[in-house]
């Protein structure tokens, strides 16, 4: 692929750097390409930092980073979370609190009883160092030597020790040359403060994002980091605005949601549509049967897992998951994937490579240990392991007892000393349920996809329906005070309507946006089914394709 000229200029300025990126302008193409090139002038023990916002994401960076058979060097890819932790906390903390008694679990807030958790009271992910308290600091250590950390403050504790222990910046300048972090819009206060402090050790940090593309908020994350950054005068400001992606109408059509001021590109053919179906979720579905045909065959799609049904809701997943006739898949998250024990990390891509044929099992080994630090008695026993999976999953019925020994076994190898009880649990919870477990299965070519907006970000699609646009729906509102409904009060519109704007861009060809005359609510009551708010924004109407259903 040649760069375009946006895209050249990025690549080839070596500096503090902050990247402005549309959807398909080609942005983790321009990461890769600078990584590449990043590789070939380090040395042995060097590396960079490679930050993605989930582990799927990772993992794509480094297998287009090191496409050309490129050394990773020294190098990390991951989470925030899991850099934290692996580079920072695990290693250094015991140099300022003591050695844990046992081996460093993960657990969360809400796990703890109430007299316990009640001791938290003081924290919140925007806590400043100076802030905190020596009794904050306490309470933090002790659970640290009593082996166990609070996802929730991994990023503060990350913070403290960072800035306590001179070993560890010591380490991290000496290992690490550059630090990248992709989807910058969703960095919360604690990852923009050790972002910021890698940066002053002369490391070079390249922080990639897009204002418009910010859809966290309900955890802690906040746009304003990446907005501060591209007025840092120690920071080169690059854009990369053109949208490779879509057709022009696509383009067209999410840019003026966002600004009705935005210059239109000249096109022939309007390529969004909406549809408001008479009836429920379930006439939705014998919707989808007739349209998804009518559609692939009108847009020329080979391959039916190129569509897409985007919902707001996981329960409209759940919804047209059971109701659709057509092939499908739903997608979704679940525990085992979120667990930041490395055991649940090492499950989570043993699944992955037993249903994926394009993920290896050395990559399996490689996220934790380096496959030429294992000794030539523990290569013949994952060997041996590798058939045994491989056995399982060839099967014409899946045998979980055998397939959870086995995965207990790879992680007593790679990673002998940090057991889990909660991460065979969790395991053992996905491999009792179909749809969890199913979600590690790429799609079939016959299957349409239906997953949430949020599950969408980053991925693509030639063809999406995009439901769940009811009003009250989204965007979010509820009545204001003493039950006033008709003054309501929007959660967030900015956030909705960036996540709209997500969900209309994973469009390559075509878009169908769609509402019903009925819905159903939380508790599973039939109501009527309202239009969204954006369906008729500043008269938005005039860039969709024509239909009986695009009158207001």
């Amino acid at each position: 692929m040649k760069p375009t000229e946006q895209q050249k200029l990025i690549l080839d300025y070596d500096g503090n750097s902050v990247v402005i990126a549309a959807p398909g302008s080609g942005k983790t193409f321009v990461i890769s390409e600078k990584i590449k090139g990043n590789l070939k002038n380090l040395l042995e023990h060097q590396g960079v930092i490679a930050i993605s916002y989930t582990n799927k994401a990772s993992t794509e960076l480094k297998n287009r980073s090191l496409s050309n058979g490129e050394n990773s060097m020294s190098s990390f890819f991951g989470t925030i979370d899991k850099f934290n932790l692996s580079e920072i906390i695990i290693p250094f903390a015991k140099h300022l609190f003591g050695i844990p008694k046992i081996q460093i679990k993960i657990t969360k807030l809400s796990s703890l009883p109430k007299y316990e958790s009640k001791n938290f009271e003081w924290f919140n992910r925007n806590l400043a160092l100076e802030k905190l308290s020596n009794a904050n600091i306490d309470l933090l250590k002790s659970y640290f030597l009593s082996g166990s950390i609070l996802i929730e403050t991994i990023g503060i504790l990350a913070n403290y020790v960072y800035t306590n222990s001179i070993a560890c910046q010591n380490y991290i300048r000496a290992r690490y040359k550059y630090i990248y972090i992709d989807e910058y819009q969703d960095s919360g206060f604690e990852q923009h403060q050790i972002f910021q402090k890698i940066k002053f050790l002369d490391i070079k940090a390249i922080a990639v994002g897009d204002l418009n593309q910010s859809i966290y908020a309900f955890s802690g994350k906040d746009a304003k980091y990446l907005e501060e950054l591209t007025k840092d005068e120690t920071f080169k400001y690059f854009k990369l605005d053109k949208n490779h992606r879509c057709h022009p109408s696509i383009i067209n059509y999410s840019n003026y949601l966002l600004n009705i001021k935005t210059e239109l590109i000249p096109t022939e053919k309007n390529l969004v549509f909406f549809s408001r179906v008479e009836g429920n979720e379930q006439a939705i579905a014998n919707w989808l049967d007739q349209k998804i045909k009518i559609v692939q065959e009108a847009f020329n799609i080979e391959k039916r897992n190129h569509i897409a049904i985007l919902t707001r809701t996981t329960r409209t997943s759940e919804i047209i998951n059971i109701q659709l006739k057509e092939p499908h898949k739903l997608s979704v998250s679940n525990e085992l994937d979120n667990n930041l024990n490395v055991w649940s990390s090492i499950f989570s891509n043993l699944l992955h490579f037993g249903y994926d044929k394009n993920f290896k099992f050395i990559d399996v080994i490689e996220v934790f240990t380096s496959y030429d630090n294992l000794k030539n008695s523990d290569l013949e026993k994952l060997k041996f392991a590798k058939q045994k999976i491989e056995g399982v999953f060839s099967a014409t019925t899946l045998n979980k007892e055998a397939l959870t020994a086995e995965f207990i076994n790879v992680a007593k190898i790679i990673a002998p000393k940090s057991k889990s009880q909660e991460s065979i649990d969790l395991l053992t919870s996905v491999l009792n349920n179909p749809i969890e477990l199913k979600s590690y299965e790429p799609t079939n070519e016959n299957e349409v996809n239906i997953l949430t907006l949020h599950k969408s970000k980053g991925l693509e699609y030639d063809f999406i329906f995009h439901l769940d646009l009811y009003e009250w729906v989204f965007p979010n509102k509820k009545p204001s005070k003493n039950n006033d409904f008709k003054n309501p009060v929007f959660s967030d519109w900015t956030q909705d309507l960036n996540l709209h704007y997500v969900g209309i861009t994973r469009a390559r060809k075509g878009c169908w946006l769609v509402s019903s005359t009925k819905r159903t609510n939380n508790d599973g009551a039939t109501k009527n089914g309202n239009d969204s708010e954006f369906i008729w924004k500043d008269e938005i109407k005039k860039l969709r394709f024509e239909t009986k259903d695009t009158k207001d």
